[in-house]
């Protein structure tokens, strides 16, 4: 990825022409500068960057003598500068997330729309990042300057790419595997690119439960859940757990039973599936994610400034927050463990980390009646310069998401990294390199997330996420554990025995006592769903046996059924009883009358 701007000093040519002219004129001095610059992207990754530079004078009376160019790369070599066909040397100086370019021309081109020709090439690792089976390219806008007057774009990927999930803004021209970008339509906006629909990762994670009580306790460790972007296969727990369950915002939560006194070690060994663009999720509880608390505080007078008034939306959120927040990098080490309320974040806004970045965003977003959480997880970052790793526990990082209710679905973005790499796009676009661990909606301190279950002061790796190539998930195995009547309503419980969630349609034939059914239902690794169905008939006296037959997963399942009478057969024989009481009772009257 990178990032430019260009700094021209303007000095005067001759010194008599120097002398003689008036200082307010100087002020009007100024050049027209063009730009080719060409992406050529090596199968290995690395990519050869070139800048085909046309500076026009728009004075008569001045030339440019230097010239720095600053790009958003710290992974570079090969430095070339040519000037008029001369090659120059240059000064590279590196910052935490910038490279400067500086070197002093040879020609001194003088006169009124006279043009300088030179050009600036490099490699850099820092413009396509391979994951897997999957390309990302991040390509910065230019900085704001008042002499760039036009720029074109030239993209080449190795013809054996796979196809582009996502490419904004949208090349003019495609011809193979060669994408033209005109100034026009670049606008000053970062190009994105996504090669690969999906990303697949192999995850080993470690967690670490004391008790220290004097009885027994029960405790939970979070494993990463399926979302509208990953799928989780859980091929291995050990050990195993008492039981899993899912919370309000759909983490998946392992239970154990800790002894007196002692400590437990657990191992998980999973594959996620990472998808670049997000399953819609209908009927979302919307409204308990608008809540403040104690970090997402909005209520806070420092939500009442001027400048977040008019952020209504989640991409002027984005911008404000990307904007106006500053990393701080050496935060990361700094107060490992406190979490700042969203307030304290703005207050402090040149000294942010990630969590401050999500928690303003989050803030906003529901000040405004957006809903909006936190996630927690682990983002690959091949620079941690440009995106840096915030969370202390295994260093991890937190990015927040948000709901649209038109297209019924969250989306995730990053301010964080937005902010670091001086503009690239997290907003449209994010990459497949963000694996959600926790997701916090309704507590932003629970659940834990994997890497912070330690004991003590220990900083034990556990963590390990690497990527792989495309593999196979298997199919959810569902079982139906139960099949009963509950008054008017039939409740149907179904088990996952699997380590791979359900994500699919249930279907019910309808019967003489109950209507068809089917909905969208989700079923966690190893947990349990009941669903219930209304029923519009009942036999009067006595029981009825039928099948219930369901579809799940495009199989076809039966269970037997019966639907009680809507006079259950104790009170029938109670009032037989008492019927036949009330006879014999009359009868033994009649008899001693007689």
């Amino acid at each position: 990825m990178k990032k430019l701007f260009t700094n021209l000093i303007a000095i005067l040519a001759m010194s008599v022409i120097c002398f003689s002219i008036p200082h307010k004129i100087l002020a009007l001095a100024k050049f027209s500068t063009n730009y080719q610059i060409n992406y050529t992207v090596a199968p290995t990754g690395i990519t050869h960057v070139k800048f085909f530079i046309n500076q026009k004078n728009n004075l008569s009376v001045v030339y440019a003598t230097d010239f720095s160019l600053s790009v958003n790369n710290t992974k570079i070599n090969n430095v070339r500068v040519v000037d008029e066909n001369v090659v120059i040397p240059a000064d590279v100086t590196k910052t935490r997330n910038q490279t400067s370019i500086s070197f002093s021309f040879t020609n001194k081109i003088v006169g009124k729309d006279k043009n300088h020709f030179f050009s600036v090439e490099y490699d850099t690792e820092d413009v396509a990042t391979k994951f897997g089976n999957t390309w990302q390219i991040n390509i910065p806008k230019l900085e704001q300057d008042e002499n760039l007057t036009d720029q074109n774009i030239i993209l080449t990927v190795p013809p054996d790419f796979p196809k582009p999930a996502y490419i904004d803004p949208n090349p003019s021209v495609v011809i193979n595997n060669v994408y033209y970008f005109s100034g026009s339509q670049l606008a000053n906006k970062p190009i994105g690119a996504v090669f690969g629909l999906s990303q697949f990762f192999k995850a080993n994670l470690d967690y670490h439960l004391v008790n220290d009580l004097d009885n027994s306790v029960e405790q939970s460790i979070a494993l990463p859940p399926d979302t509208n972007y990953q799928s989780v296969f859980i091929e291995n727990i050990d050990p195993k757990p008492i039981r899993f369950e899912t919370d309000e915002d759909g983490n998946l939560l392992a239970f154990y039973k800790l002894n007196a006194h002692t400590k437990l070690n657990i191992s998980v060994a999973e594959s996620i599936k990472v998808n670049f663009r997000p399953s819609p999720e209908k009927d979302v509880p919307v409204q308990k994610y608008l809540a403040t608390n104690q970090i997402w505080d909005f209520e806070s007078n420092i939500f009442t400034i001027p400048e977040v008034q008019n952020l209504t939306t989640p991409k002027a959120i984005y911008d404000y927050v990307s904007d106006k927040l500053n990393y701080d990098y050496q935060k990361v080490n700094q107060n490992q463990s406190q979490h700042y309320s969203a307030s304290e974040s703005l207050k402090n806004s040149s000294s942010a980390i990630c969590t401050d970045f999500t928690n303003v965003f989050v803030a906003l977003a529901r000040k405004t009646g957006i809903p909006a959480r936190e996630i927690e997880g682990y983002a690959f970052s091949e620079n941690s310069d440009l995106k840096p790793l915030s969370l202390t526990q295994d260093v991890l990082h937190a990015w927040p998401e948000y709901y649209d209710q038109d297209k019924h679905t969250w989306i995730q973005v990053d301010p964080t990294w937005a902010n670091t790499t001086h503009g690239v796009d997290y907003f449209n676009k994010l990459d497949l390199n963000h694996i959600t661990f926790v997701i916090h909606g309704i507590d932003p301190f629970s659940p834990v997330s994997a890497g912070g279950y330690k004991v003590g002061s220990s900083k034990t790796k556990d963590v390990d996420i690497q990527p792989l190539n495309e593999i196979s998930f298997p199919d959810p195995t569902i079982e139906i554990k139960s099949v009963d009547q509950n008054n008017d309503k039939i409740e149907i419980t179904f088990k996952n025995v699997s380590g791979i969630g359900y994500h699919n349609d249930l279907s019910v034939e309808n019967t003489k006592y109950f209507t068809s059914y089917t909905a969208p239902i989700v079923i966690a690794p190893f947990t349990e769903k009941k669903i219930e169905m209304d029923l519009i008939n009942r036999p009067y006296l006595k029981p009825v046996g039928i099948k219930a037959i369901i579809y799940l997963n495009g199989q076809r399942l039966e269970r037997n059924l019966t639907i009680q009478p809507l006079i259950p057969t104790f009170a029938l024989l109670s009032g037989a009883v008492v019927i036949l009481g009330s006879v014999a009772l009359t009868a033994r009257r009649i008899h001693f009358r007689r």
